[in-house]
């Protein structure tokens, strides 16, 4: 498989690993049924979060909560053309991101290039982003010419090729008069599952609007001729029985006689060559595939066996329909049947239990110029270049069709994709949860002001957008969670550095597996309650003992208070006065604070 190869690349791919992890502050809260901002610590519920600060440490915090759980992501990074006057800096040039690139690259990174800059700022972001996203999570990316061969490439090493669903191409329209030559018109939007085997749960059944109105594509029908004279499918002998369907009420078609060397010739070959064709007069593709023996159809049914040759697409589906005597077979949710036409042509039939047409054009989804008037109307906001809120919100009715998923933007600009869930889930009934950073200082002034408009509503009376209703939480990155010396930053308090433990240990989430399931919620009922456990994953039992201002010991002494044991049991503590045979007789382990804590 190709690779990519930039200045910089052996210091980032594994550079995830080594980002602090920051807790996040809540600000405020906002809320439609109050109309107003909560109290700062009063968060909303909703789920929904805009997130100020560095997207690469943002993301490493969202992973205790998040990781494997966020279906959709849509990002529109930096499309790295060099042009220094946006407001979001689209050559990488921005003073936070060539300070982290110093300190990451080193003195290597004096010799960058932007393209390798701009890798360099992306690799570590995508690692995080994969991690994030559920099983049968999507990702969708807009990019640019400038870099999009090398996102490709980039997303094939992280993502993994196979995983590749498609390179979207949206007809951005737009202004094109002052351009001289070429015309550029449009841009791309690369489409990664996190598992190609999830892909039907992926992606979600709907119908591009552009589709015409009178395709059979709006009724969930397809219907395509199955022969397929190429090496992929190379040709076979098939006998049509009496009674195959016809869609003609009679038919008639001399059968071509034809001797041993043809079939041989072309099973050798793995298609029937235009050489044979003129050489057994076989003169065009409607005589394909070979009638071997004459056909006859009365009363939409085959009279007599007629054998058919050649390269036939669904040949297995052909069979099995032959097979079940001529009724509709299933293929997943779908049913399919197959039938003669006028051509005495075999054709497959296929319903579907829900209608889709994806198409990779994407047209008529408004245009940056026109979203940015609106902005400016509906918020005052002035952005360049933003994504038009319709775009992404058919993106999303791809790959958030699931009322309930998660949808991340971590490079959230303007908020459009805030936006977008927010109109999805009026127009639905949904409950999508937005998860939005940004990095720049108007995360505040534009991406949650936009977002509080849309969900309050705006406009003057003669154009008045309806509110979508929502609410959403502000928060910021706050303190690491370890100090410069690696030690546990107490000013981030306990229990976030416990929420920190068990996901390092377990890989979940400590409020909702276990805390929960064991009856250790503030206020719970569960008399064995210990102020130190965590809970038990997977048959072991998770024991944190800290306290701010002293040191502990696991001894007898502390070990007859820790009532809850697993086949094994993993203790924190600050030191140990076990004996260590006795520990392994009692499946004890033990892990030193700060030394043994997993970072990750």
């Amino acid at each position: 498989m190709p690779t990519l190869h930039w200045i910089g690349k052996d210091k980032v791919i594994n550079h995830h690993r080594d980002v602090p992890y920051k807790v996040l502050e809540h600000q405020y809260g906002f809320d439609a049924a109050k109309g107003k901002l909560s109290e700062a610590g009063a968060a909303t519920g909703s789920g929904n979060m805009i997130i100020q600060g560095d997207n690469l440490e943002a993301l490493k915090s969202l992973l205790p909560q998040y990781e494997g759980k966020v279906k959709c992501i849509y990002i529109d990074p930096p499309y790295n053309t060099g042009n220094e006057g946006w407001v979001y800096n689209d050559n990488v040039n921005d003073p936070r991101i060539k300070k982290w690139l110093g300190d990451v690259v080193g003195k290597e990174g004096e010799d960058l290039s932007r393209h390798d800059k701009w890798l360099c700022m992306m690799y570590p972001r995508l690692v995080l982003l994969f991690k994030l996203l559920s099983k049968d999570g999507v990702i969708f990316m807009s990019i640019g010419d400038d870099e999009n061969a090398t996102l490709r490439l980039m997303c094939d090493e992280i993502f993994g090729r196979r995983n590749f669903l498609a390179a979207l191409i949206w007809n951005s329209e737009g202004n094109t008069d002052n351009q001289l030559e070429i015309k550029i018109n449009h841009e791309y939007v690369l489409v990664y599952a996190q598992n190609i085997n999830n892909k039907a749960s992926a992606i979600g059944d709907v119908i591009d609007p552009n589709t015409r109105e009178d395709s059979n594509l709006w009724k969930g029908l397809a219907d395509n001729n199955i022969n397929k004279n190429n090496p992929r499918n190379p040709p076979v002998l098939v006998t049509l029985p009496a009674g195959f369907p016809s869609a003609e009420e009679t038919l008639e078609y001399a059968g071509k006689k034809l001797d041993e060397a043809f079939f041989t010739e072309a099973t050798s070959k793995r298609f029937i060559t235009e050489e044979l064709k003129r050489r057994y007069s076989i003169e065009n593709l409607s005589g394909l595939p070979v009638k071997v023996d004459d056909m006859s159809v009365a009363g939409h049914k085959l009279v007599k066996d007629c054998r058919i040759f050649g390269g036939l697409a669904n040949h297995s589906k052909l069979k099995e329909f032959i097979a079940g005597g001529f009724k509709p077979i299933k293929d997943g949710d779908d049913t399919i049947a197959f039938y003669l036409n006028k051509n005495a042509a075999v054709r497959y039939h296929k319903v579907k239990a829900t209608a889709s047409n994806i198409l990779s054009v994407l047209r008529g989804f408004g245009t940056t110029e026109r979203m940015k008037t609106e902005l400016k109307r509906s918020a005052d906001i002035r952005f360049d270049y933003p994504k038009p809120v319709d775009l992404v919100q058919y993106l999303l009715s791809i790959g958030a069709e699931d009322k309930s998923s998660i949808v991340l933007d971590s490079f959230a600009g303007s908020g459009t994709t805030g936006h977008a869930v927010l109109n999805l889930n009026a127009k639905d009934g949904g409950k999508r949860k937005f998860i939005l950073i940004e990095m720049m200082d108007y995360a505040e002034t534009m991406t949650a002001q936009r977002l509080k408009r849309v969900i309050s509503g705006y406009g003057s009376e003669e154009r008045k957008a309806s509110s979508t209703g929502g609410a959403f939480d502000y928060y910021t990155l706050g303190e690491p969670l370890f100090d410069a010396q690696h030690n546990l930053n107490e000013a981030v308090g306990t229990e976030k550095i416990r929420e920190y433990i068990w996901y390092s240990e377990t890989r979940s989430t400590l409020q909702a597996t276990a805390q929960e399931a064991n009856g250790n919620m503030p206020g719970g009922n569960n008399p064995h309650a210990n102020p130190y456990f965590l809970g038990t994953h997977e048959a072991t039992a998770y024991y944190f003992v800290y306290e701010k201002d002293d040191l502990t010991t696991l001894d007898h002494e502390l070990l007859a208070t820790l009532p809850t044991k697993g086949e094994r049991t993993l203790i924190y503590a600050d030191n140990c006065l076990l004996p260590k045979k006795f520990m392994e007789q009692h499946g004890i382990v033990f892990k030193k604070i700060p030394r043994d804590i997993t970072r990750f």
